[in-house]
């Protein structure tokens, strides 16, 4: 009789526990008795199912778009607030030491580099692999050419390396990161051929690299010190990841 009684308790008591509402108390005698009663158990579960796959009404819908809308406006707004104060402090202070915009012109768009970044990243539904790659990509570019223009122009300082070194060594390594991505995104490959293919291009990145700064010469990329420098772990690790990629789609 006690166990019947404590049954329909229990059952009473279920819409509130699913709902999170009752007390810690009731919450843990709750859980105790479904430990070991199948019927509460079955009905517990039958009741929580239908309370996820229950269509909501359109007004809760829009109150929770509405909130979710609100809340980032409020995230953009705080990030844009503190991103504008930062760089106007940078720049009076700049102005202050200088007499002029040196430094805080660099500050100023790694800032604006970093929030559009953040943007895009909360923004994009589709293809948001692509779209952040794309932003770094051209943030690092206008960044890169920013400083150059910082330090050589505006500064004194420095020389004019921006298209004998920066620019190629960034483009090699942003080829280093869209290859395996153009990869998995267009070419459906699995994880671990992306990651191979990533190391056999940071192989080709070290090498590029050492030859356009000039720490390489031709003869030295077919030496064996060089190799186990700039190369051996890359290939020991992308055969790693090509044999895993095997193993998983032959299990498959």
């Amino acid at each position: 009789m006690d166990k019947e009684l404590a049954c329909e308790i229990v059952k009473d008591l279920l819409p509130l526990y699913v709902d999170g509402m009752v007390s810690d108390v009731s919450k843990k005698s709750i859980e105790s008795h479904l430990e070991y009663c199948t019927d509460c158990n079955e009905a517990y579960h039958d009741m929580a199912y239908h309370l996820e796959t229950e269509p909501q009404e359109p007004e809760v819908q829009d109150v929770k778009r509405f909130l979710k809308k609100t809340k980032r406006m409020y995230f953009f707004y705080g990030l844009g607030g503190l991103s504008f104060t930062a760089m106007l402090v940078c720049m009076i202070v700049d102005l202050a030491l200088n007499r002029g915009i040196t430094w805080s012109l660099i500050v100023v768009s790694a800032v604006v580099f970093a929030d559009a970044f953040v943007y895009t990243l909360s923004i994009s539904k589709k293809n948001k692999s692509c779209i952040m790659m794309a932003v770094i990509s051209i943030g690092t570019l206008c960044l890169l050419f920013v400083i150059q223009i910082t330090r050589y122009y505006l500064m004194g300082t420095g020389t004019f390396w921006i298209f004998r070194y920066g620019l190629p060594i960034l483009l090699l390594w942003l080829a280093a990161l869209w290859f395996p991505l153009f990869g998995r995104t267009f070419l459906k490959w699995n994880i671990w051929d992306c990651i191979a293919l990533f190391l056999l291009l940071v192989i080709a990145g070290n090498y590029g690299t050492k030859l356009i700064t000039g720490d390489y010469a031709w003869d030295d990329v077919f030496a064996i010190h060089s190799f186990r420098a700039s190369a051996l772990g890359e290939m020991i690790g992308a055969i790693f990841f090509v044999m895993i990629g095997r193993m998983k789609k032959w299990r498959k």
